[in-house]
């Protein structure tokens, strides 16, 4: 109510101001109307100017604001949505409904995403048959998928072949190497893992002519379809995908 009150009065002294101008504005002469003109004229076009120049700042911090909420990605935004939910208390139902895109690809936010693990801590798979493993390579999540007795105990992110050709169907593991050139796409890559017999393999992003000399730019496309059919990985999981899928594991790609 104070601040109403308060409003009113000053509302009215406005007005008795203006009264009183208008009153001697009669009562003067043209001179002294000129004076008063040239005086008010000096004091409002600076104001005015000023509104229009901090209005136009506005304006244009808000068009600002507005492209660079345009340029977050999804990643981040559900990035966001997951640490609200955190802190709201929101139970599991909602991280996983909201949060899932993120919580699968949280690795690719990393500087050099392509050098690491993308799915976290390696399983064990020590004394597990061949007969009980399985890869399942999904082209639409763009994920390979380590199964052992059924359950999946590890997913990494993959980019398989452009214009869809990576091979579908089911293989079988059967052979591998450390290193390969490819002498006319003048590319190569470290840790390969074949399914058909060499032409088509698992294998770490590309690299030059030597081992372990890997291409930024083609480790960057990590996560969308980037080779000629192969299925390429980071180099951490392509080394322990090396190291730990023996030969004869079943192969599913779809």
């Amino acid at each position: 109510m104070q601040f109403i009150r308060n409003f009113v009065s000053d509302i009215r002294k406005c007005v008795r101001i203006v009264a009183r101008f208008c009153k001697w504005w009669k009562r003067s002469s043209n001179f002294a109307r000129c004076v008063a003109s040239a005086l008010l004229a000096t004091l409002l076009i600076p104001f005015f100017c000023f509104v229009g120049f901090e209005t136009s700042n506005v304006v244009s911090a808000s068009l600002r604001h507005s492209a660079q909420l345009k340029k977050i990605n999804l990643s981040e935004r559900e990035k966001i949505d997951c640490k609200i939910s955190k802190l709201n208390g929101n139970d599991k139902s909602f991280i996983k409904k909201y949060c899932k895109n993120y919580l699968e690809n949280k690795s690719l936010l990393k500087p050099n995403f392509w050098k690491y693990p993308t799915g976290g801590a390696y399983p064990n798979l020590t004394g597990i048959k061949v007969s009980d493993l399985h890869v399942n390579v999904n082209l639409k999540k763009q994920r390979v998928y380590i199964i052992a007795h059924g359950k999946t105990v590890y997913s990494m992110v993959m980019s398989s072949g452009i214009k869809d050709s990576t091979p579908h169907g089911n293989y079988q593991i059967n052979g591998r190497g450390d290193h390969f050139f490819n002498q006319d796409e003048k590319v190569g890559a470290d840790y390969w893992v074949a399914f058909i017999g060499s032409q088509y393999l698992f294998h770490s992003v590309p690299t030059n002519y030597n081992f372990g000399e890997y291409i930024p730019s083609e480790g960057m496309k990590l996560g969308k379809p980037a080779s000629h059919g192969c299925v390429r990985l980071s180099v951490a999981d392509a080394k322990w995908f090396y190291k730990n899928i023996p030969d004869g594991t079943a192969v599913h790609i779809g």
